[in-house]
């Protein structure tokens, strides 16, 4: 199974643009740079980077069959056998490339050698540059026996491996090196740098003398006939030495004559050209692919016999094209070289990760954070979306550290910056567990030591905890089921007292049961935690998710979603789910309601659509009625989002989780109904669905609402 492309047709096959990750990989609508220098957040970045991490890692695991580590490090791209480590720009374009090159490196581990190299390195005798171009020389063969492995082996790989190619070999700029009579001399530097590009559509071998016997002694077509990595030094070292004995040659014999003989030799070579070089995989291979893609008589007419150098018939007779490059051109040629050699030799040089971006992705790495492309047009970004229900445990820890400072201020024992005494080292403890955690803005107080140890909302917690039992009490009835037996029917169930009646030509002898009781039910409580609900507002938004939480859990069949609807410092919108009833206890609930601060912008239907597309709202269905509760105060704004279109967008959200998912929705407005705020939010999610409270303290009506919804079967 070759590897190598030297075929028009397969330009017409794939988009330059196309993507073979393009159908699973979730693209953010921010495009990702590892020098920090985008309009996406640090945090953004870093979710993307390790969800290229995680999937890279599991192409290199499933490829090499071991658990091999991908790190994103360095400048360099390589292998030591013991990881995988990654110097690319990684972002949605050149997922493809890295990731071809990081499976590349992966089927090093699995099929080279490793010791092979090492001990000619050791051993060797010849002089040092003889040894560097042997091993490279070796790299490239090897490089093209292990891609043939994965080839015929992992062919669901291949896409990945063709974009790596196009990246560093089938560009333009190698093209035109290929055709420079600058690089057509006989010398070590222009075979090898023909030799490694051979899959260039460009690649011709009548270009450098001698060149022609170089292919046929490596006939790359046939490369699987290597069957080891010994095998692959083996062969280097026979292609060095030919290259060498023809350089000598023609600096032996650099006469009219013996030149002009020499193009006699190009001349007879231009017979094997078809076979014998060719940037491109075996016959087999090619037609396999045509067949795949269905492609017509028609398209393929006039391009069937292209003969390898991508010259038409005419033209062979004349020749290689030959053509000497600009300036600039001759700048980008040495650059795509020297690229190409840099993938050969493992020394793929990119950009670094910014620290920030760095330490995120190593934050990251366990935390159950995610993000969604939302928005359209101006207004198109992420939304990131914490999921603290997941987090039951890192939060516990937290949490437990923060009421124990919260203690030792009770007793006046703690010990701040300003303080004359030193804290514990108990309290450092504490503190270093609190400011290791990194989540949603609204959990940010707990990296300030200063604020460590405060609990805001515990009273407006315990009041919610409260008033959810009274209305836990109401709903208690939800769990009862009523009965009805009919008799004497003639369908159903057999009547055990009716059956003696049969004998008699009577059939009425059935009865039915029926039994009526409510159906289960799903409360979606998302709050907005925007600054502006401050006070108040905020204290009895905290209120009535504490009472909802606590009527939920004394009733079966009954289940709550909390979700917090927020901007992180760089106006990127964020939801976090902080509760849900099927996976947490309620206590998970009161501990961040406890500490769960306001204090950003309103991202509103931004969140609302990163929600449907993260399937993160319960739909309606014949078992189950959905409800959502939304309580924010204003219309929405963060960022670029704002004005006409932001009401717009919002109320197409709104329709969305109605028609899409079945789910019913009511919205409490915080603030005078008279107030043209609250005109806005009617137009976003319905007059009748939408309930003014001038009375912020008034959160009973919330309570009110649910019980008569609730109650009605």
């Amino acid at each position: 199974m070759a590897i190598i492309f030297n075929n028009k047709k397969r330009k017409a096959k794939v988009e330059k643009d196309h993507s073979y990750a393009g159908f699973w990989l979730d693209r953010g609508a921010a495009n990702v740079t590892l020098d920090g220098r985008s309009q996406a957040s640090s945090v953004v970045k870093a979710i993307k980077l390790r969800n290229y991490q995680k999937a890279i890692g599991n192409f290199v695991k499933i490829l090499s069959q071991k658990d091999v580590p991908v790190y994103f490090k360095g400048t360099e791209s390589y292998t030591d056998f013991n990881h995988v480590t990654i110097a690319g720009n990684v972002n949605d374009k050149n997922f493809d490339v890295t990731a071809g090159l990081a499976l590349h490196e992966a089927s090093h581990l699995k099929h080279t050698q490793k010791e092979v190299l090492t001990t000619f390195l050791n051993d060797y005798e010849g002089n040092h540059s003889d040894k560097m171009e042997i091993k490279d020389m070796l790299n490239w063969i090897e490089d093209r026996r292990i891609d043939t492995i994965v080839f015929k082996n992992c062919p669901g790989y291949k896409g990945y491996y063709h974009k790596m190619y196009d990246h560093y070999f089938r560009n333009n700029d190698i093209a035109k090196m290929l055709k420079s009579p600058k690089y057509c001399t006989p010398t070590m530097e222009n075979f090898f740098a023909h030799i490694i590009n051979m899959m260039n559509p460009a690649f011709d071998s009548r270009r450098i003398v001698g060149l022609t016997k170089i292919t046929k002694l490596i006939d790359v077509n046939n490369i699987s006939r290597l069957q080891d990595t010994a095998a692959a030094l083996a062969l280097a070292e026979e292609v060095v030495a030919k290259i060498n004995e023809i350089i000598e040659e023609e600096e032996m014999n650099q006469t009219p004559q013996q030149q002009q003989s020499g193009a006699g030799e190009n001349d007879e070579d231009q017979e094997d050209q078809d076979t014998q070089s060719g940037p491109g995989p075996d016959s087999s291979d090619e037609e396999e692919e045509e067949e795949e893609d269905g492609e017509s008589q028609e398209s393929e007419e006039g391009e069937g016999d292209t003969p390898a150098n991508g010259e038409d018939g005419d033209e062979e007779n004349q020749g290689p094209e030959m053509r000497d490059l600009t300036p600039t051109e001759e700048a980008k040629a040495m650059k795509a070289l020297e690229e190409a050699k840099e993938q050969v030799n493992q020394q793929t040089k990119k950009k670094q990760i910014a620290k920030s971006v760095s330490k995120k992705i190593i934050q990251l790495q366990d935390s159950e954070v995610d993000f969604a492309p939302v928005g359209d047009g101006r207004q198109k970004t992420d939304c990131l979306i914490y999921r603290l229900d997941k987090e039951v445990h890192k939060l516990a820890a937290v949490t437990k550290a923060n009421e124990y400072l919260a203690e030792l201020r009770d007793k006046d024992e703690f010990r701040s910056y300003y303080s004359k005494e030193s804290a514990t080292q108990e309290q450092k403890d504490a503190q270093k567990v609190m400011k290791g955690y990194d989540g949603p803005a609204g959990l940010n107080r707990l990296s300030y030591n200063n604020r460590g140890g405060v609990l805001p909302m515990v009273e407006q917690v315990n009041e919610g905890l409260q008033l959810g039992a009274m209305l836990g009490r109401k709903l208690l009835t939800r769990r009862e089921s009523r009965s009805l037996e009919t008799n004497r029917l003639r369908s159903g169930r057999i009547d055990n007292k009716r059956l003696a009646h049969a004998g008699y030509g009577i059939e009425n002898i059935f009865s039915q049961i029926h039994i009526e009781k409510y159906k289960k039910a799903n409360i979606h409580l998302t709050i907005d935690a925007s600054g502006s609900m401050g006070g108040e507002r905020w204290k009895n938004s905290i209120k009535m998710a504490a009472a909802i939480g606590k009527a939920v859990s004394m009733i079966d069949g009954l289940e709550l979603q909390v979700s917090m609807r927020e901007t992180d410092n760089n106006d990127t919108p964020v939801v976090s789910i902080i509760y849900d009833s099927r996976t947490n206890r309620l206590g998970h609930l009161t501990s961040l309601l406890n500490i769960y601060d306001c204090n950003s912008m309103t991202p509103e239907g931004l969140c609302l659509e990163a929600m449907l597309k993260k399937n993160l709202l319960i739909p309606s269905n014949e078992d189950c009625d959905s409800y959502l509760i939304n309580i924010c105060d204003g219309s929405p704004g963060c960022g670029n989002y704002g004005g006409r279109n932001a009401l717009n967008h919002t109320k197409r959200q709104v329709k969305r989780i109605n028609n899409e998912l079945g789910i019913k929705h009511v919205g409490f407005f915080f603030g005078d109904p008279d107030r043209y705020g609250f005109t806005q939010f009617k137009e976003m999610y319905g007059a009748k669905q939408s309930k003014a409270l001038p009375d912020a303290s008034n959160a009973t009506a919330i309570a009110t609402h649910m019980n008569k919804e609730l109650m009605n079967k």
